[in-house]
């Protein structure tokens, strides 16, 4: 059976690394550790997704913090929460971390001012420092 549900657009969910120029996105950059990034597709309509944090070595072990947060109805964002954090091996690596759109939840400060489906921005903080050629992603 094929898998049903919202897909992101590539371009838009790399959190952390470079990003190519390409037909969604004009812009070639660096996104670097704890930059939000406003995505195209609300996180909690799809059915599920997954994040993918990599890096090639670093001094010591990597750990990456997923946070989510809601885009409220007066156009501010909303309380961040944490949807998974994950922890790369010093030798480098690539590590995956499946997570439930329908699982998300609005903080209970944002209820009244979201309209699901409404996790519209995403950030990955990276611990203790972020690595030479460290890329955390997400995909469908």
């Amino acid at each position: 059976m094929a898998h049903q549900g919202n897909k992101l657009i590539d371009a838009a969910t790399t959190l952390v690394g470079w990003v190519n120029y390409n037909a969604t996105d004009p812009f070639e950059r660096t996104r670097v550790s704890a930059e939000v990034v406003r995505l195209t597709t609300p996180l909690d309509a799809a059915e599920d997704f997954t994040l993918l944090a990599s890096h090639p070595g670093a001094a010591g072990a990597v750990t990456v913090v997923l946070q989510l947060a809601p885009l409220l109805k007066d156009g501010t964002v909303g309380t961040w929460v944490t949807a998974a954090t994950v922890a790369i091996p010093a030798a480098g690596g690539q590590v995956e971390a499946p997570i439930s759109g329908g699982s998300l939840s609005v903080a209970p400060a944002d209820a009244a001012n979201a309209e699901l489906p409404a996790f519209f921005y995403a950030r990955a903080t990276l611990t203790p420092s972020t690595p030479n050629g460290a890329h955390v992603s997400l995909t469908y």
